[in-house]
């Protein structure tokens, strides 16, 4: 890295000389010049070349923050001439100021009437240069969305295949039935609420699985219809505390809270001794955060470990953040940023 960036310098101190060469034959007609003219060329070129060339780096950082050029072309456009006629502006008439009064020794009165074709000569050569980095950028942030959009398909496939296949596999119905079977030698009435619960369980998985996003209450009360479930088979050794808000205004992934849930039961010893604590809430930050107490299993399930990966991969896509996995303290949490409404419009 440290290599490519002092080449590219190198580059710069080059081709700036050589800009300043060239200029001066166009201007003056002539590349006759004494040692100290071709020095004091070469400084001034170089005064001018190489905090322009620097603006390529100001630009990436300022892309990273402020542009947008797939979701955001029309903004991103004024933004990124805002930003370079500022920068260049400071430089060109900084540069030709200095070297007008200080090195020359010029007075001010006649500095536009000397300088009028340097400025504007200057100025186009900037605009060039603007329009090739806003190219480069805007194919460069094209193509990246192609393949993110092809990526997120294919990732949006698997993880709808594994949250399926995590629902409906055996385990689970084996367990949900030897529940039910439990139930109804011992209370008729709660076996049928547990039916009744299990049935719409099934039929909201079904109805999502389609989607692309839903709304927070949606999937707040899908999980919540999925503890019910597990807290007939767990008791009290399944503790689990939602205090997200749901009427704020955002939206997630069909059933990715619930596979946050399932992986905390999944991974996790439950017992009265050691019962699993679970909490959904919502961040400062406006992240949906689920956290659980850490007690690992001995032995836990074959697990294809691509679930996590997969939909943080589809968080970023949709809202430009990360996904955030971490163990503190003996606690594990993911908090996932919420989609809001008004992303992805212009």
């Amino acid at each position: 890295m440290r290599k490519r960036v002092i080449v590219n310098w190198v580059i710069a101190f080059i081709v700036s000389i050589l800009v300043g060469l060239i200029t001066r034959v166009i201007m003056g007609g002539s590349l006759t010049m004494s040692a100290m003219e071709f020095i004091w060329s070469a400084g001034y070129s170089l005064s001018l070349g190489l905090p322009l060339f620097a603006n390529g780096y100001l630009f990436e950082w300022f892309e990273k923050r402020y542009i947008d050029w797939v979701n955001r072309p029309g903004t991103s456009v004024v933004r990124a001439l805002l930003m370079h006629i500022v920068y260049s502006s400071a430089v060109i008439w900084t540069v030709n100021w200095f070297w007008f009064i200080y090195v020359m020794d010029r007075e001010w009165d006649s500095f536009l009437q000397y300088n009028r074709g340097t400025i504007i000569s200057e100025y186009i050569i900037f605009i060039i240069i603007a329009s090739i980095i806003y190219a480069v950028s805007f194919f460069k942030a094209w193509r990246y969305a192609v393949r993110q959009r092809e990526e997120v398909k294919r990732e949006s496939l698997a993880l709808k295949y594994k949250v399926l296949q995590d629902q409906i596999n055996p385990h689970f119905l084996f367990n949900s039935l030897n529940v039910l079977g439990s139930l109804i030698d011992i209370d008729v009435e709660k076996a049928k609420e547990f039916t009744r619960e299990l049935s719409k369980f099934y039929r909201d998985v079904l109805q999502f699985k389609d989607l692309d996003i839903i709304s927070l209450k949606e999937e707040i009360d899908f999980v919540t219809k999925y503890i019910y479930l597990q807290q007939i088979r767990f008791g009290e050794a399944l503790q689990v505390d939602i205090i997200a808000n749901e009427k704020v205004e955002g939206k997630v992934i069909p059933l990715s809270v619930q596979a946050l849930v399932e992986n905390a039961i999944k991974h996790n010893e439950i017992s009265k001794a050691n019962p699993l604590k679970i909490v959904v809430a919502i961040s400062d930050d406006y992240e949906l955060v689920v956290e659980n107490n850490l007690q690992p299993k001995t032995q836990v399930e074959d697990s294809s470990k691509t679930g996590l990966k997969n939909m943080a991969g589809r968080y970023e896509y949709l809202t430009g953040k990360q996904m955030e996995v971490s163990k503190n303290g003996g606690y594990f949490r993911v908090s996932v940023p919420l989609i809001r409404i008004e992303e992805g419009v212009e």
